[in-house]
């Protein structure tokens, strides 16, 4: 008897994952027909849909975080693959994602109290960042603490740069853009150009 209730509570976090990484905000509506359970369902597993939009971006982040650990702890990739790597697969991630920074800003609007676990887990977290600075520590042959923050700083920048060039892309431009990273091999370039630059 327990096996079809913890199959609804998972059919509907299963469908919300689905759904929200590429659209965000959605209805309680889209995610009982998708789920194909009764909105009631909803809201007996999760208390609301903010409470499950939550658990939501608690899965992204963690996701994103497990592969970029794994990519800054790896014993194949040398410094410059491992940041390199981690560069792409966080690019990667949100752009495959578009909806995910949304759904933060909605969610932290509604609640002030609301810390998106994707910026505690990624972007706020001392083990990853601590990581990253060694490794550009190391490439530089610098211990410049100012120095290499401004680097880290610099990569972030430039990994949320195309994001944004992309959003404009697909939303507002008429084909009118300077610069197209749409293709995998230009992306893929870009990357590899923004650390070259910053670690030069």
């Amino acid at each position: 008897m327990e096996k079809p209730i913890v199959d609804t509570k998972n059919r509907i976090f299963l469908s919300a994952v689905e759904i929200v990484g590429l659209k965000g905000d959605v209805t309680v509506r889209e995610l009982a027909e998708m789920a194909g359970v009764n909105i009631a369902s909803i809201n007996y597993y999760y208390g609301n849909k903010k409470n499950l939009l939550k658990e939501v971006e608690k899965h992204y982040s963690t996701s994103l975080y497990n592969l970029q650990n794994s990519i800054l702890t790896s014993e194949d990739f040398s410094p410059y693959d491992k940041l390199l790597n981690w560069a792409k697969s966080l690019s990667e991630f949100i752009i495959r994602y578009p909806a995910l920074i949304g759904l933060i800003v909605n969610l932290t609007t509604e609640d002030k109290n609301y810390k998106p676990a994707l910026i505690q887990k990624i972007y706020l977290n001392k083990d990853l960042q601590i990581m990253i600075q060694r490794i550009i520590g190391n490439i530089i042959n610098s211990h410049d603490e100012r120095v290499i923050n401004f680097r880290y700083l610099q990569i972030f920048s430039g990994i949320l740069g195309p994001i944004i060039n992309r959003v404009v892309e697909e939303n507002f431009a008429d084909g009118n853009m300077i610069v197209s990273l749409s293709s995998k091999e230009d992306f893929e370039e870009y990357i590899r150009l923004l650390i070259d630059s910053i670690l030069t």
